[in-house]
């Protein structure tokens, strides 16, 4: 593999606004379809009740060792499908069959990181071929963009990825109370997720004193990500809350995990 050109967020782009007036334009009688639904929980009003949809980001909050990473399993679980369901009935996937989902960490070592991978393959019933974790925690946050930008445009991967999870943003830049760089970061989450039209799962961790997200980056995802999902730890069991959604907000749910290392909603079977 060729070495990657890393370069800052800021680069040079030529813009006319002229251009750029009848592309952005909303017509009030255009008929604009809802974007697809990338992974589901649930029904309310005869209708689906999206996490994601594709051309948009969701983010997975909570303190640390909260469980955060284990949800984020069960969604990349359940949007792959096999037997994922038999542990949250209620999650789904939505025309994920033939592509990619990618599954990138920041923070653990690549033993770690194997777990989560076995964690998410034993939820599904079989490895899917099409699931890849990769441990990035060596790297530093401009490597890591750059790894990320390289995956979405030139990887084999390229044009055929429906998911891709990253766990934990905040490893993408140096600092989460600069104003700069997670507005930059913030805006690589959207720009990512439009223009190759895919869904993505972020994590970030909540400030010990309060309920929101940690530093500037917090407060930058939580007003740009079409879904916050909190959870909040009490002894074994842990609580899901669609705090803020752009869409109609999933029911609260709980899930616990069991002795082999495999979430599970409680009060339903699995």
């Amino acid at each position: 593999m060729e070495k990657l050109n890393i370069k800052d967020f800021e680069e040079e782009v030529v813009f006319n606004p002229a251009d750029a007036f009848d592309e952005c334009l909303i017509n009030p009688d255009e008929e604009i379809s809802r974007p697809p639904i990338a992974i589901s929980i649930g029904f309310k009003y005869e209708e689906l009740v999206p996490l994601v949809t594709f051309g948009n980001f969701c983010c997975i909050v909570g303190a640390s060792k909260s469980m955060k990473s284990f949800l984020k399993s069960a969604f990349l679980a359940c949007a792959i499908g096999g037997q994922s369901q038999s542990y949250f009935p209620e999650i789904k996937g939505h025309d994920i069959a033939g592509k990619y989902v990618i599954d990138i960490d920041t923070e653990q070592g690549k033993y770690h990181v194997q777990r989560v991978v076995k964690r998410v393959n034993t939820m599904v019933g079989k490895i899917y071929q099409g699931y890849k974790g990769l441990a990035l925690r060596p790297k530093t946050p401009k490597e890591r963009v750059a790894f990320i930008e390289w995956i979405l445009t030139e990887s084999e991967f390229s044009g055929k990825i429906a998911i891709l999870s990253i766990d934990g943003v905040a490893d993408l830049i140096e600092d989460v109370n600069d104003l700069k760089t997670s507005n930059e970061i913030t805006q690589k989450l959207m720009t990512w997720s439009n223009d190759y039209n895919i869904a993505i799962i972020t994590i970030l961790h909540k400030n010990f004193d309060s309920a929101k997200p940690t530093g500037h980056l917090g407060s930058a995802v939580l007003k740009k990500a079409e879904t916050t999902v909190f959870v909040n730890k009490e002894d074994a069991i842990v609580t899901v809350t669609a705090k803020y959604s752009r869409n109609i907000p999933f029911d609260d749910f709980t899930f616990t995990v069991n002795e082999k290392g495999i979430p599970h909603e409680l009060d339903k079977p699995f």
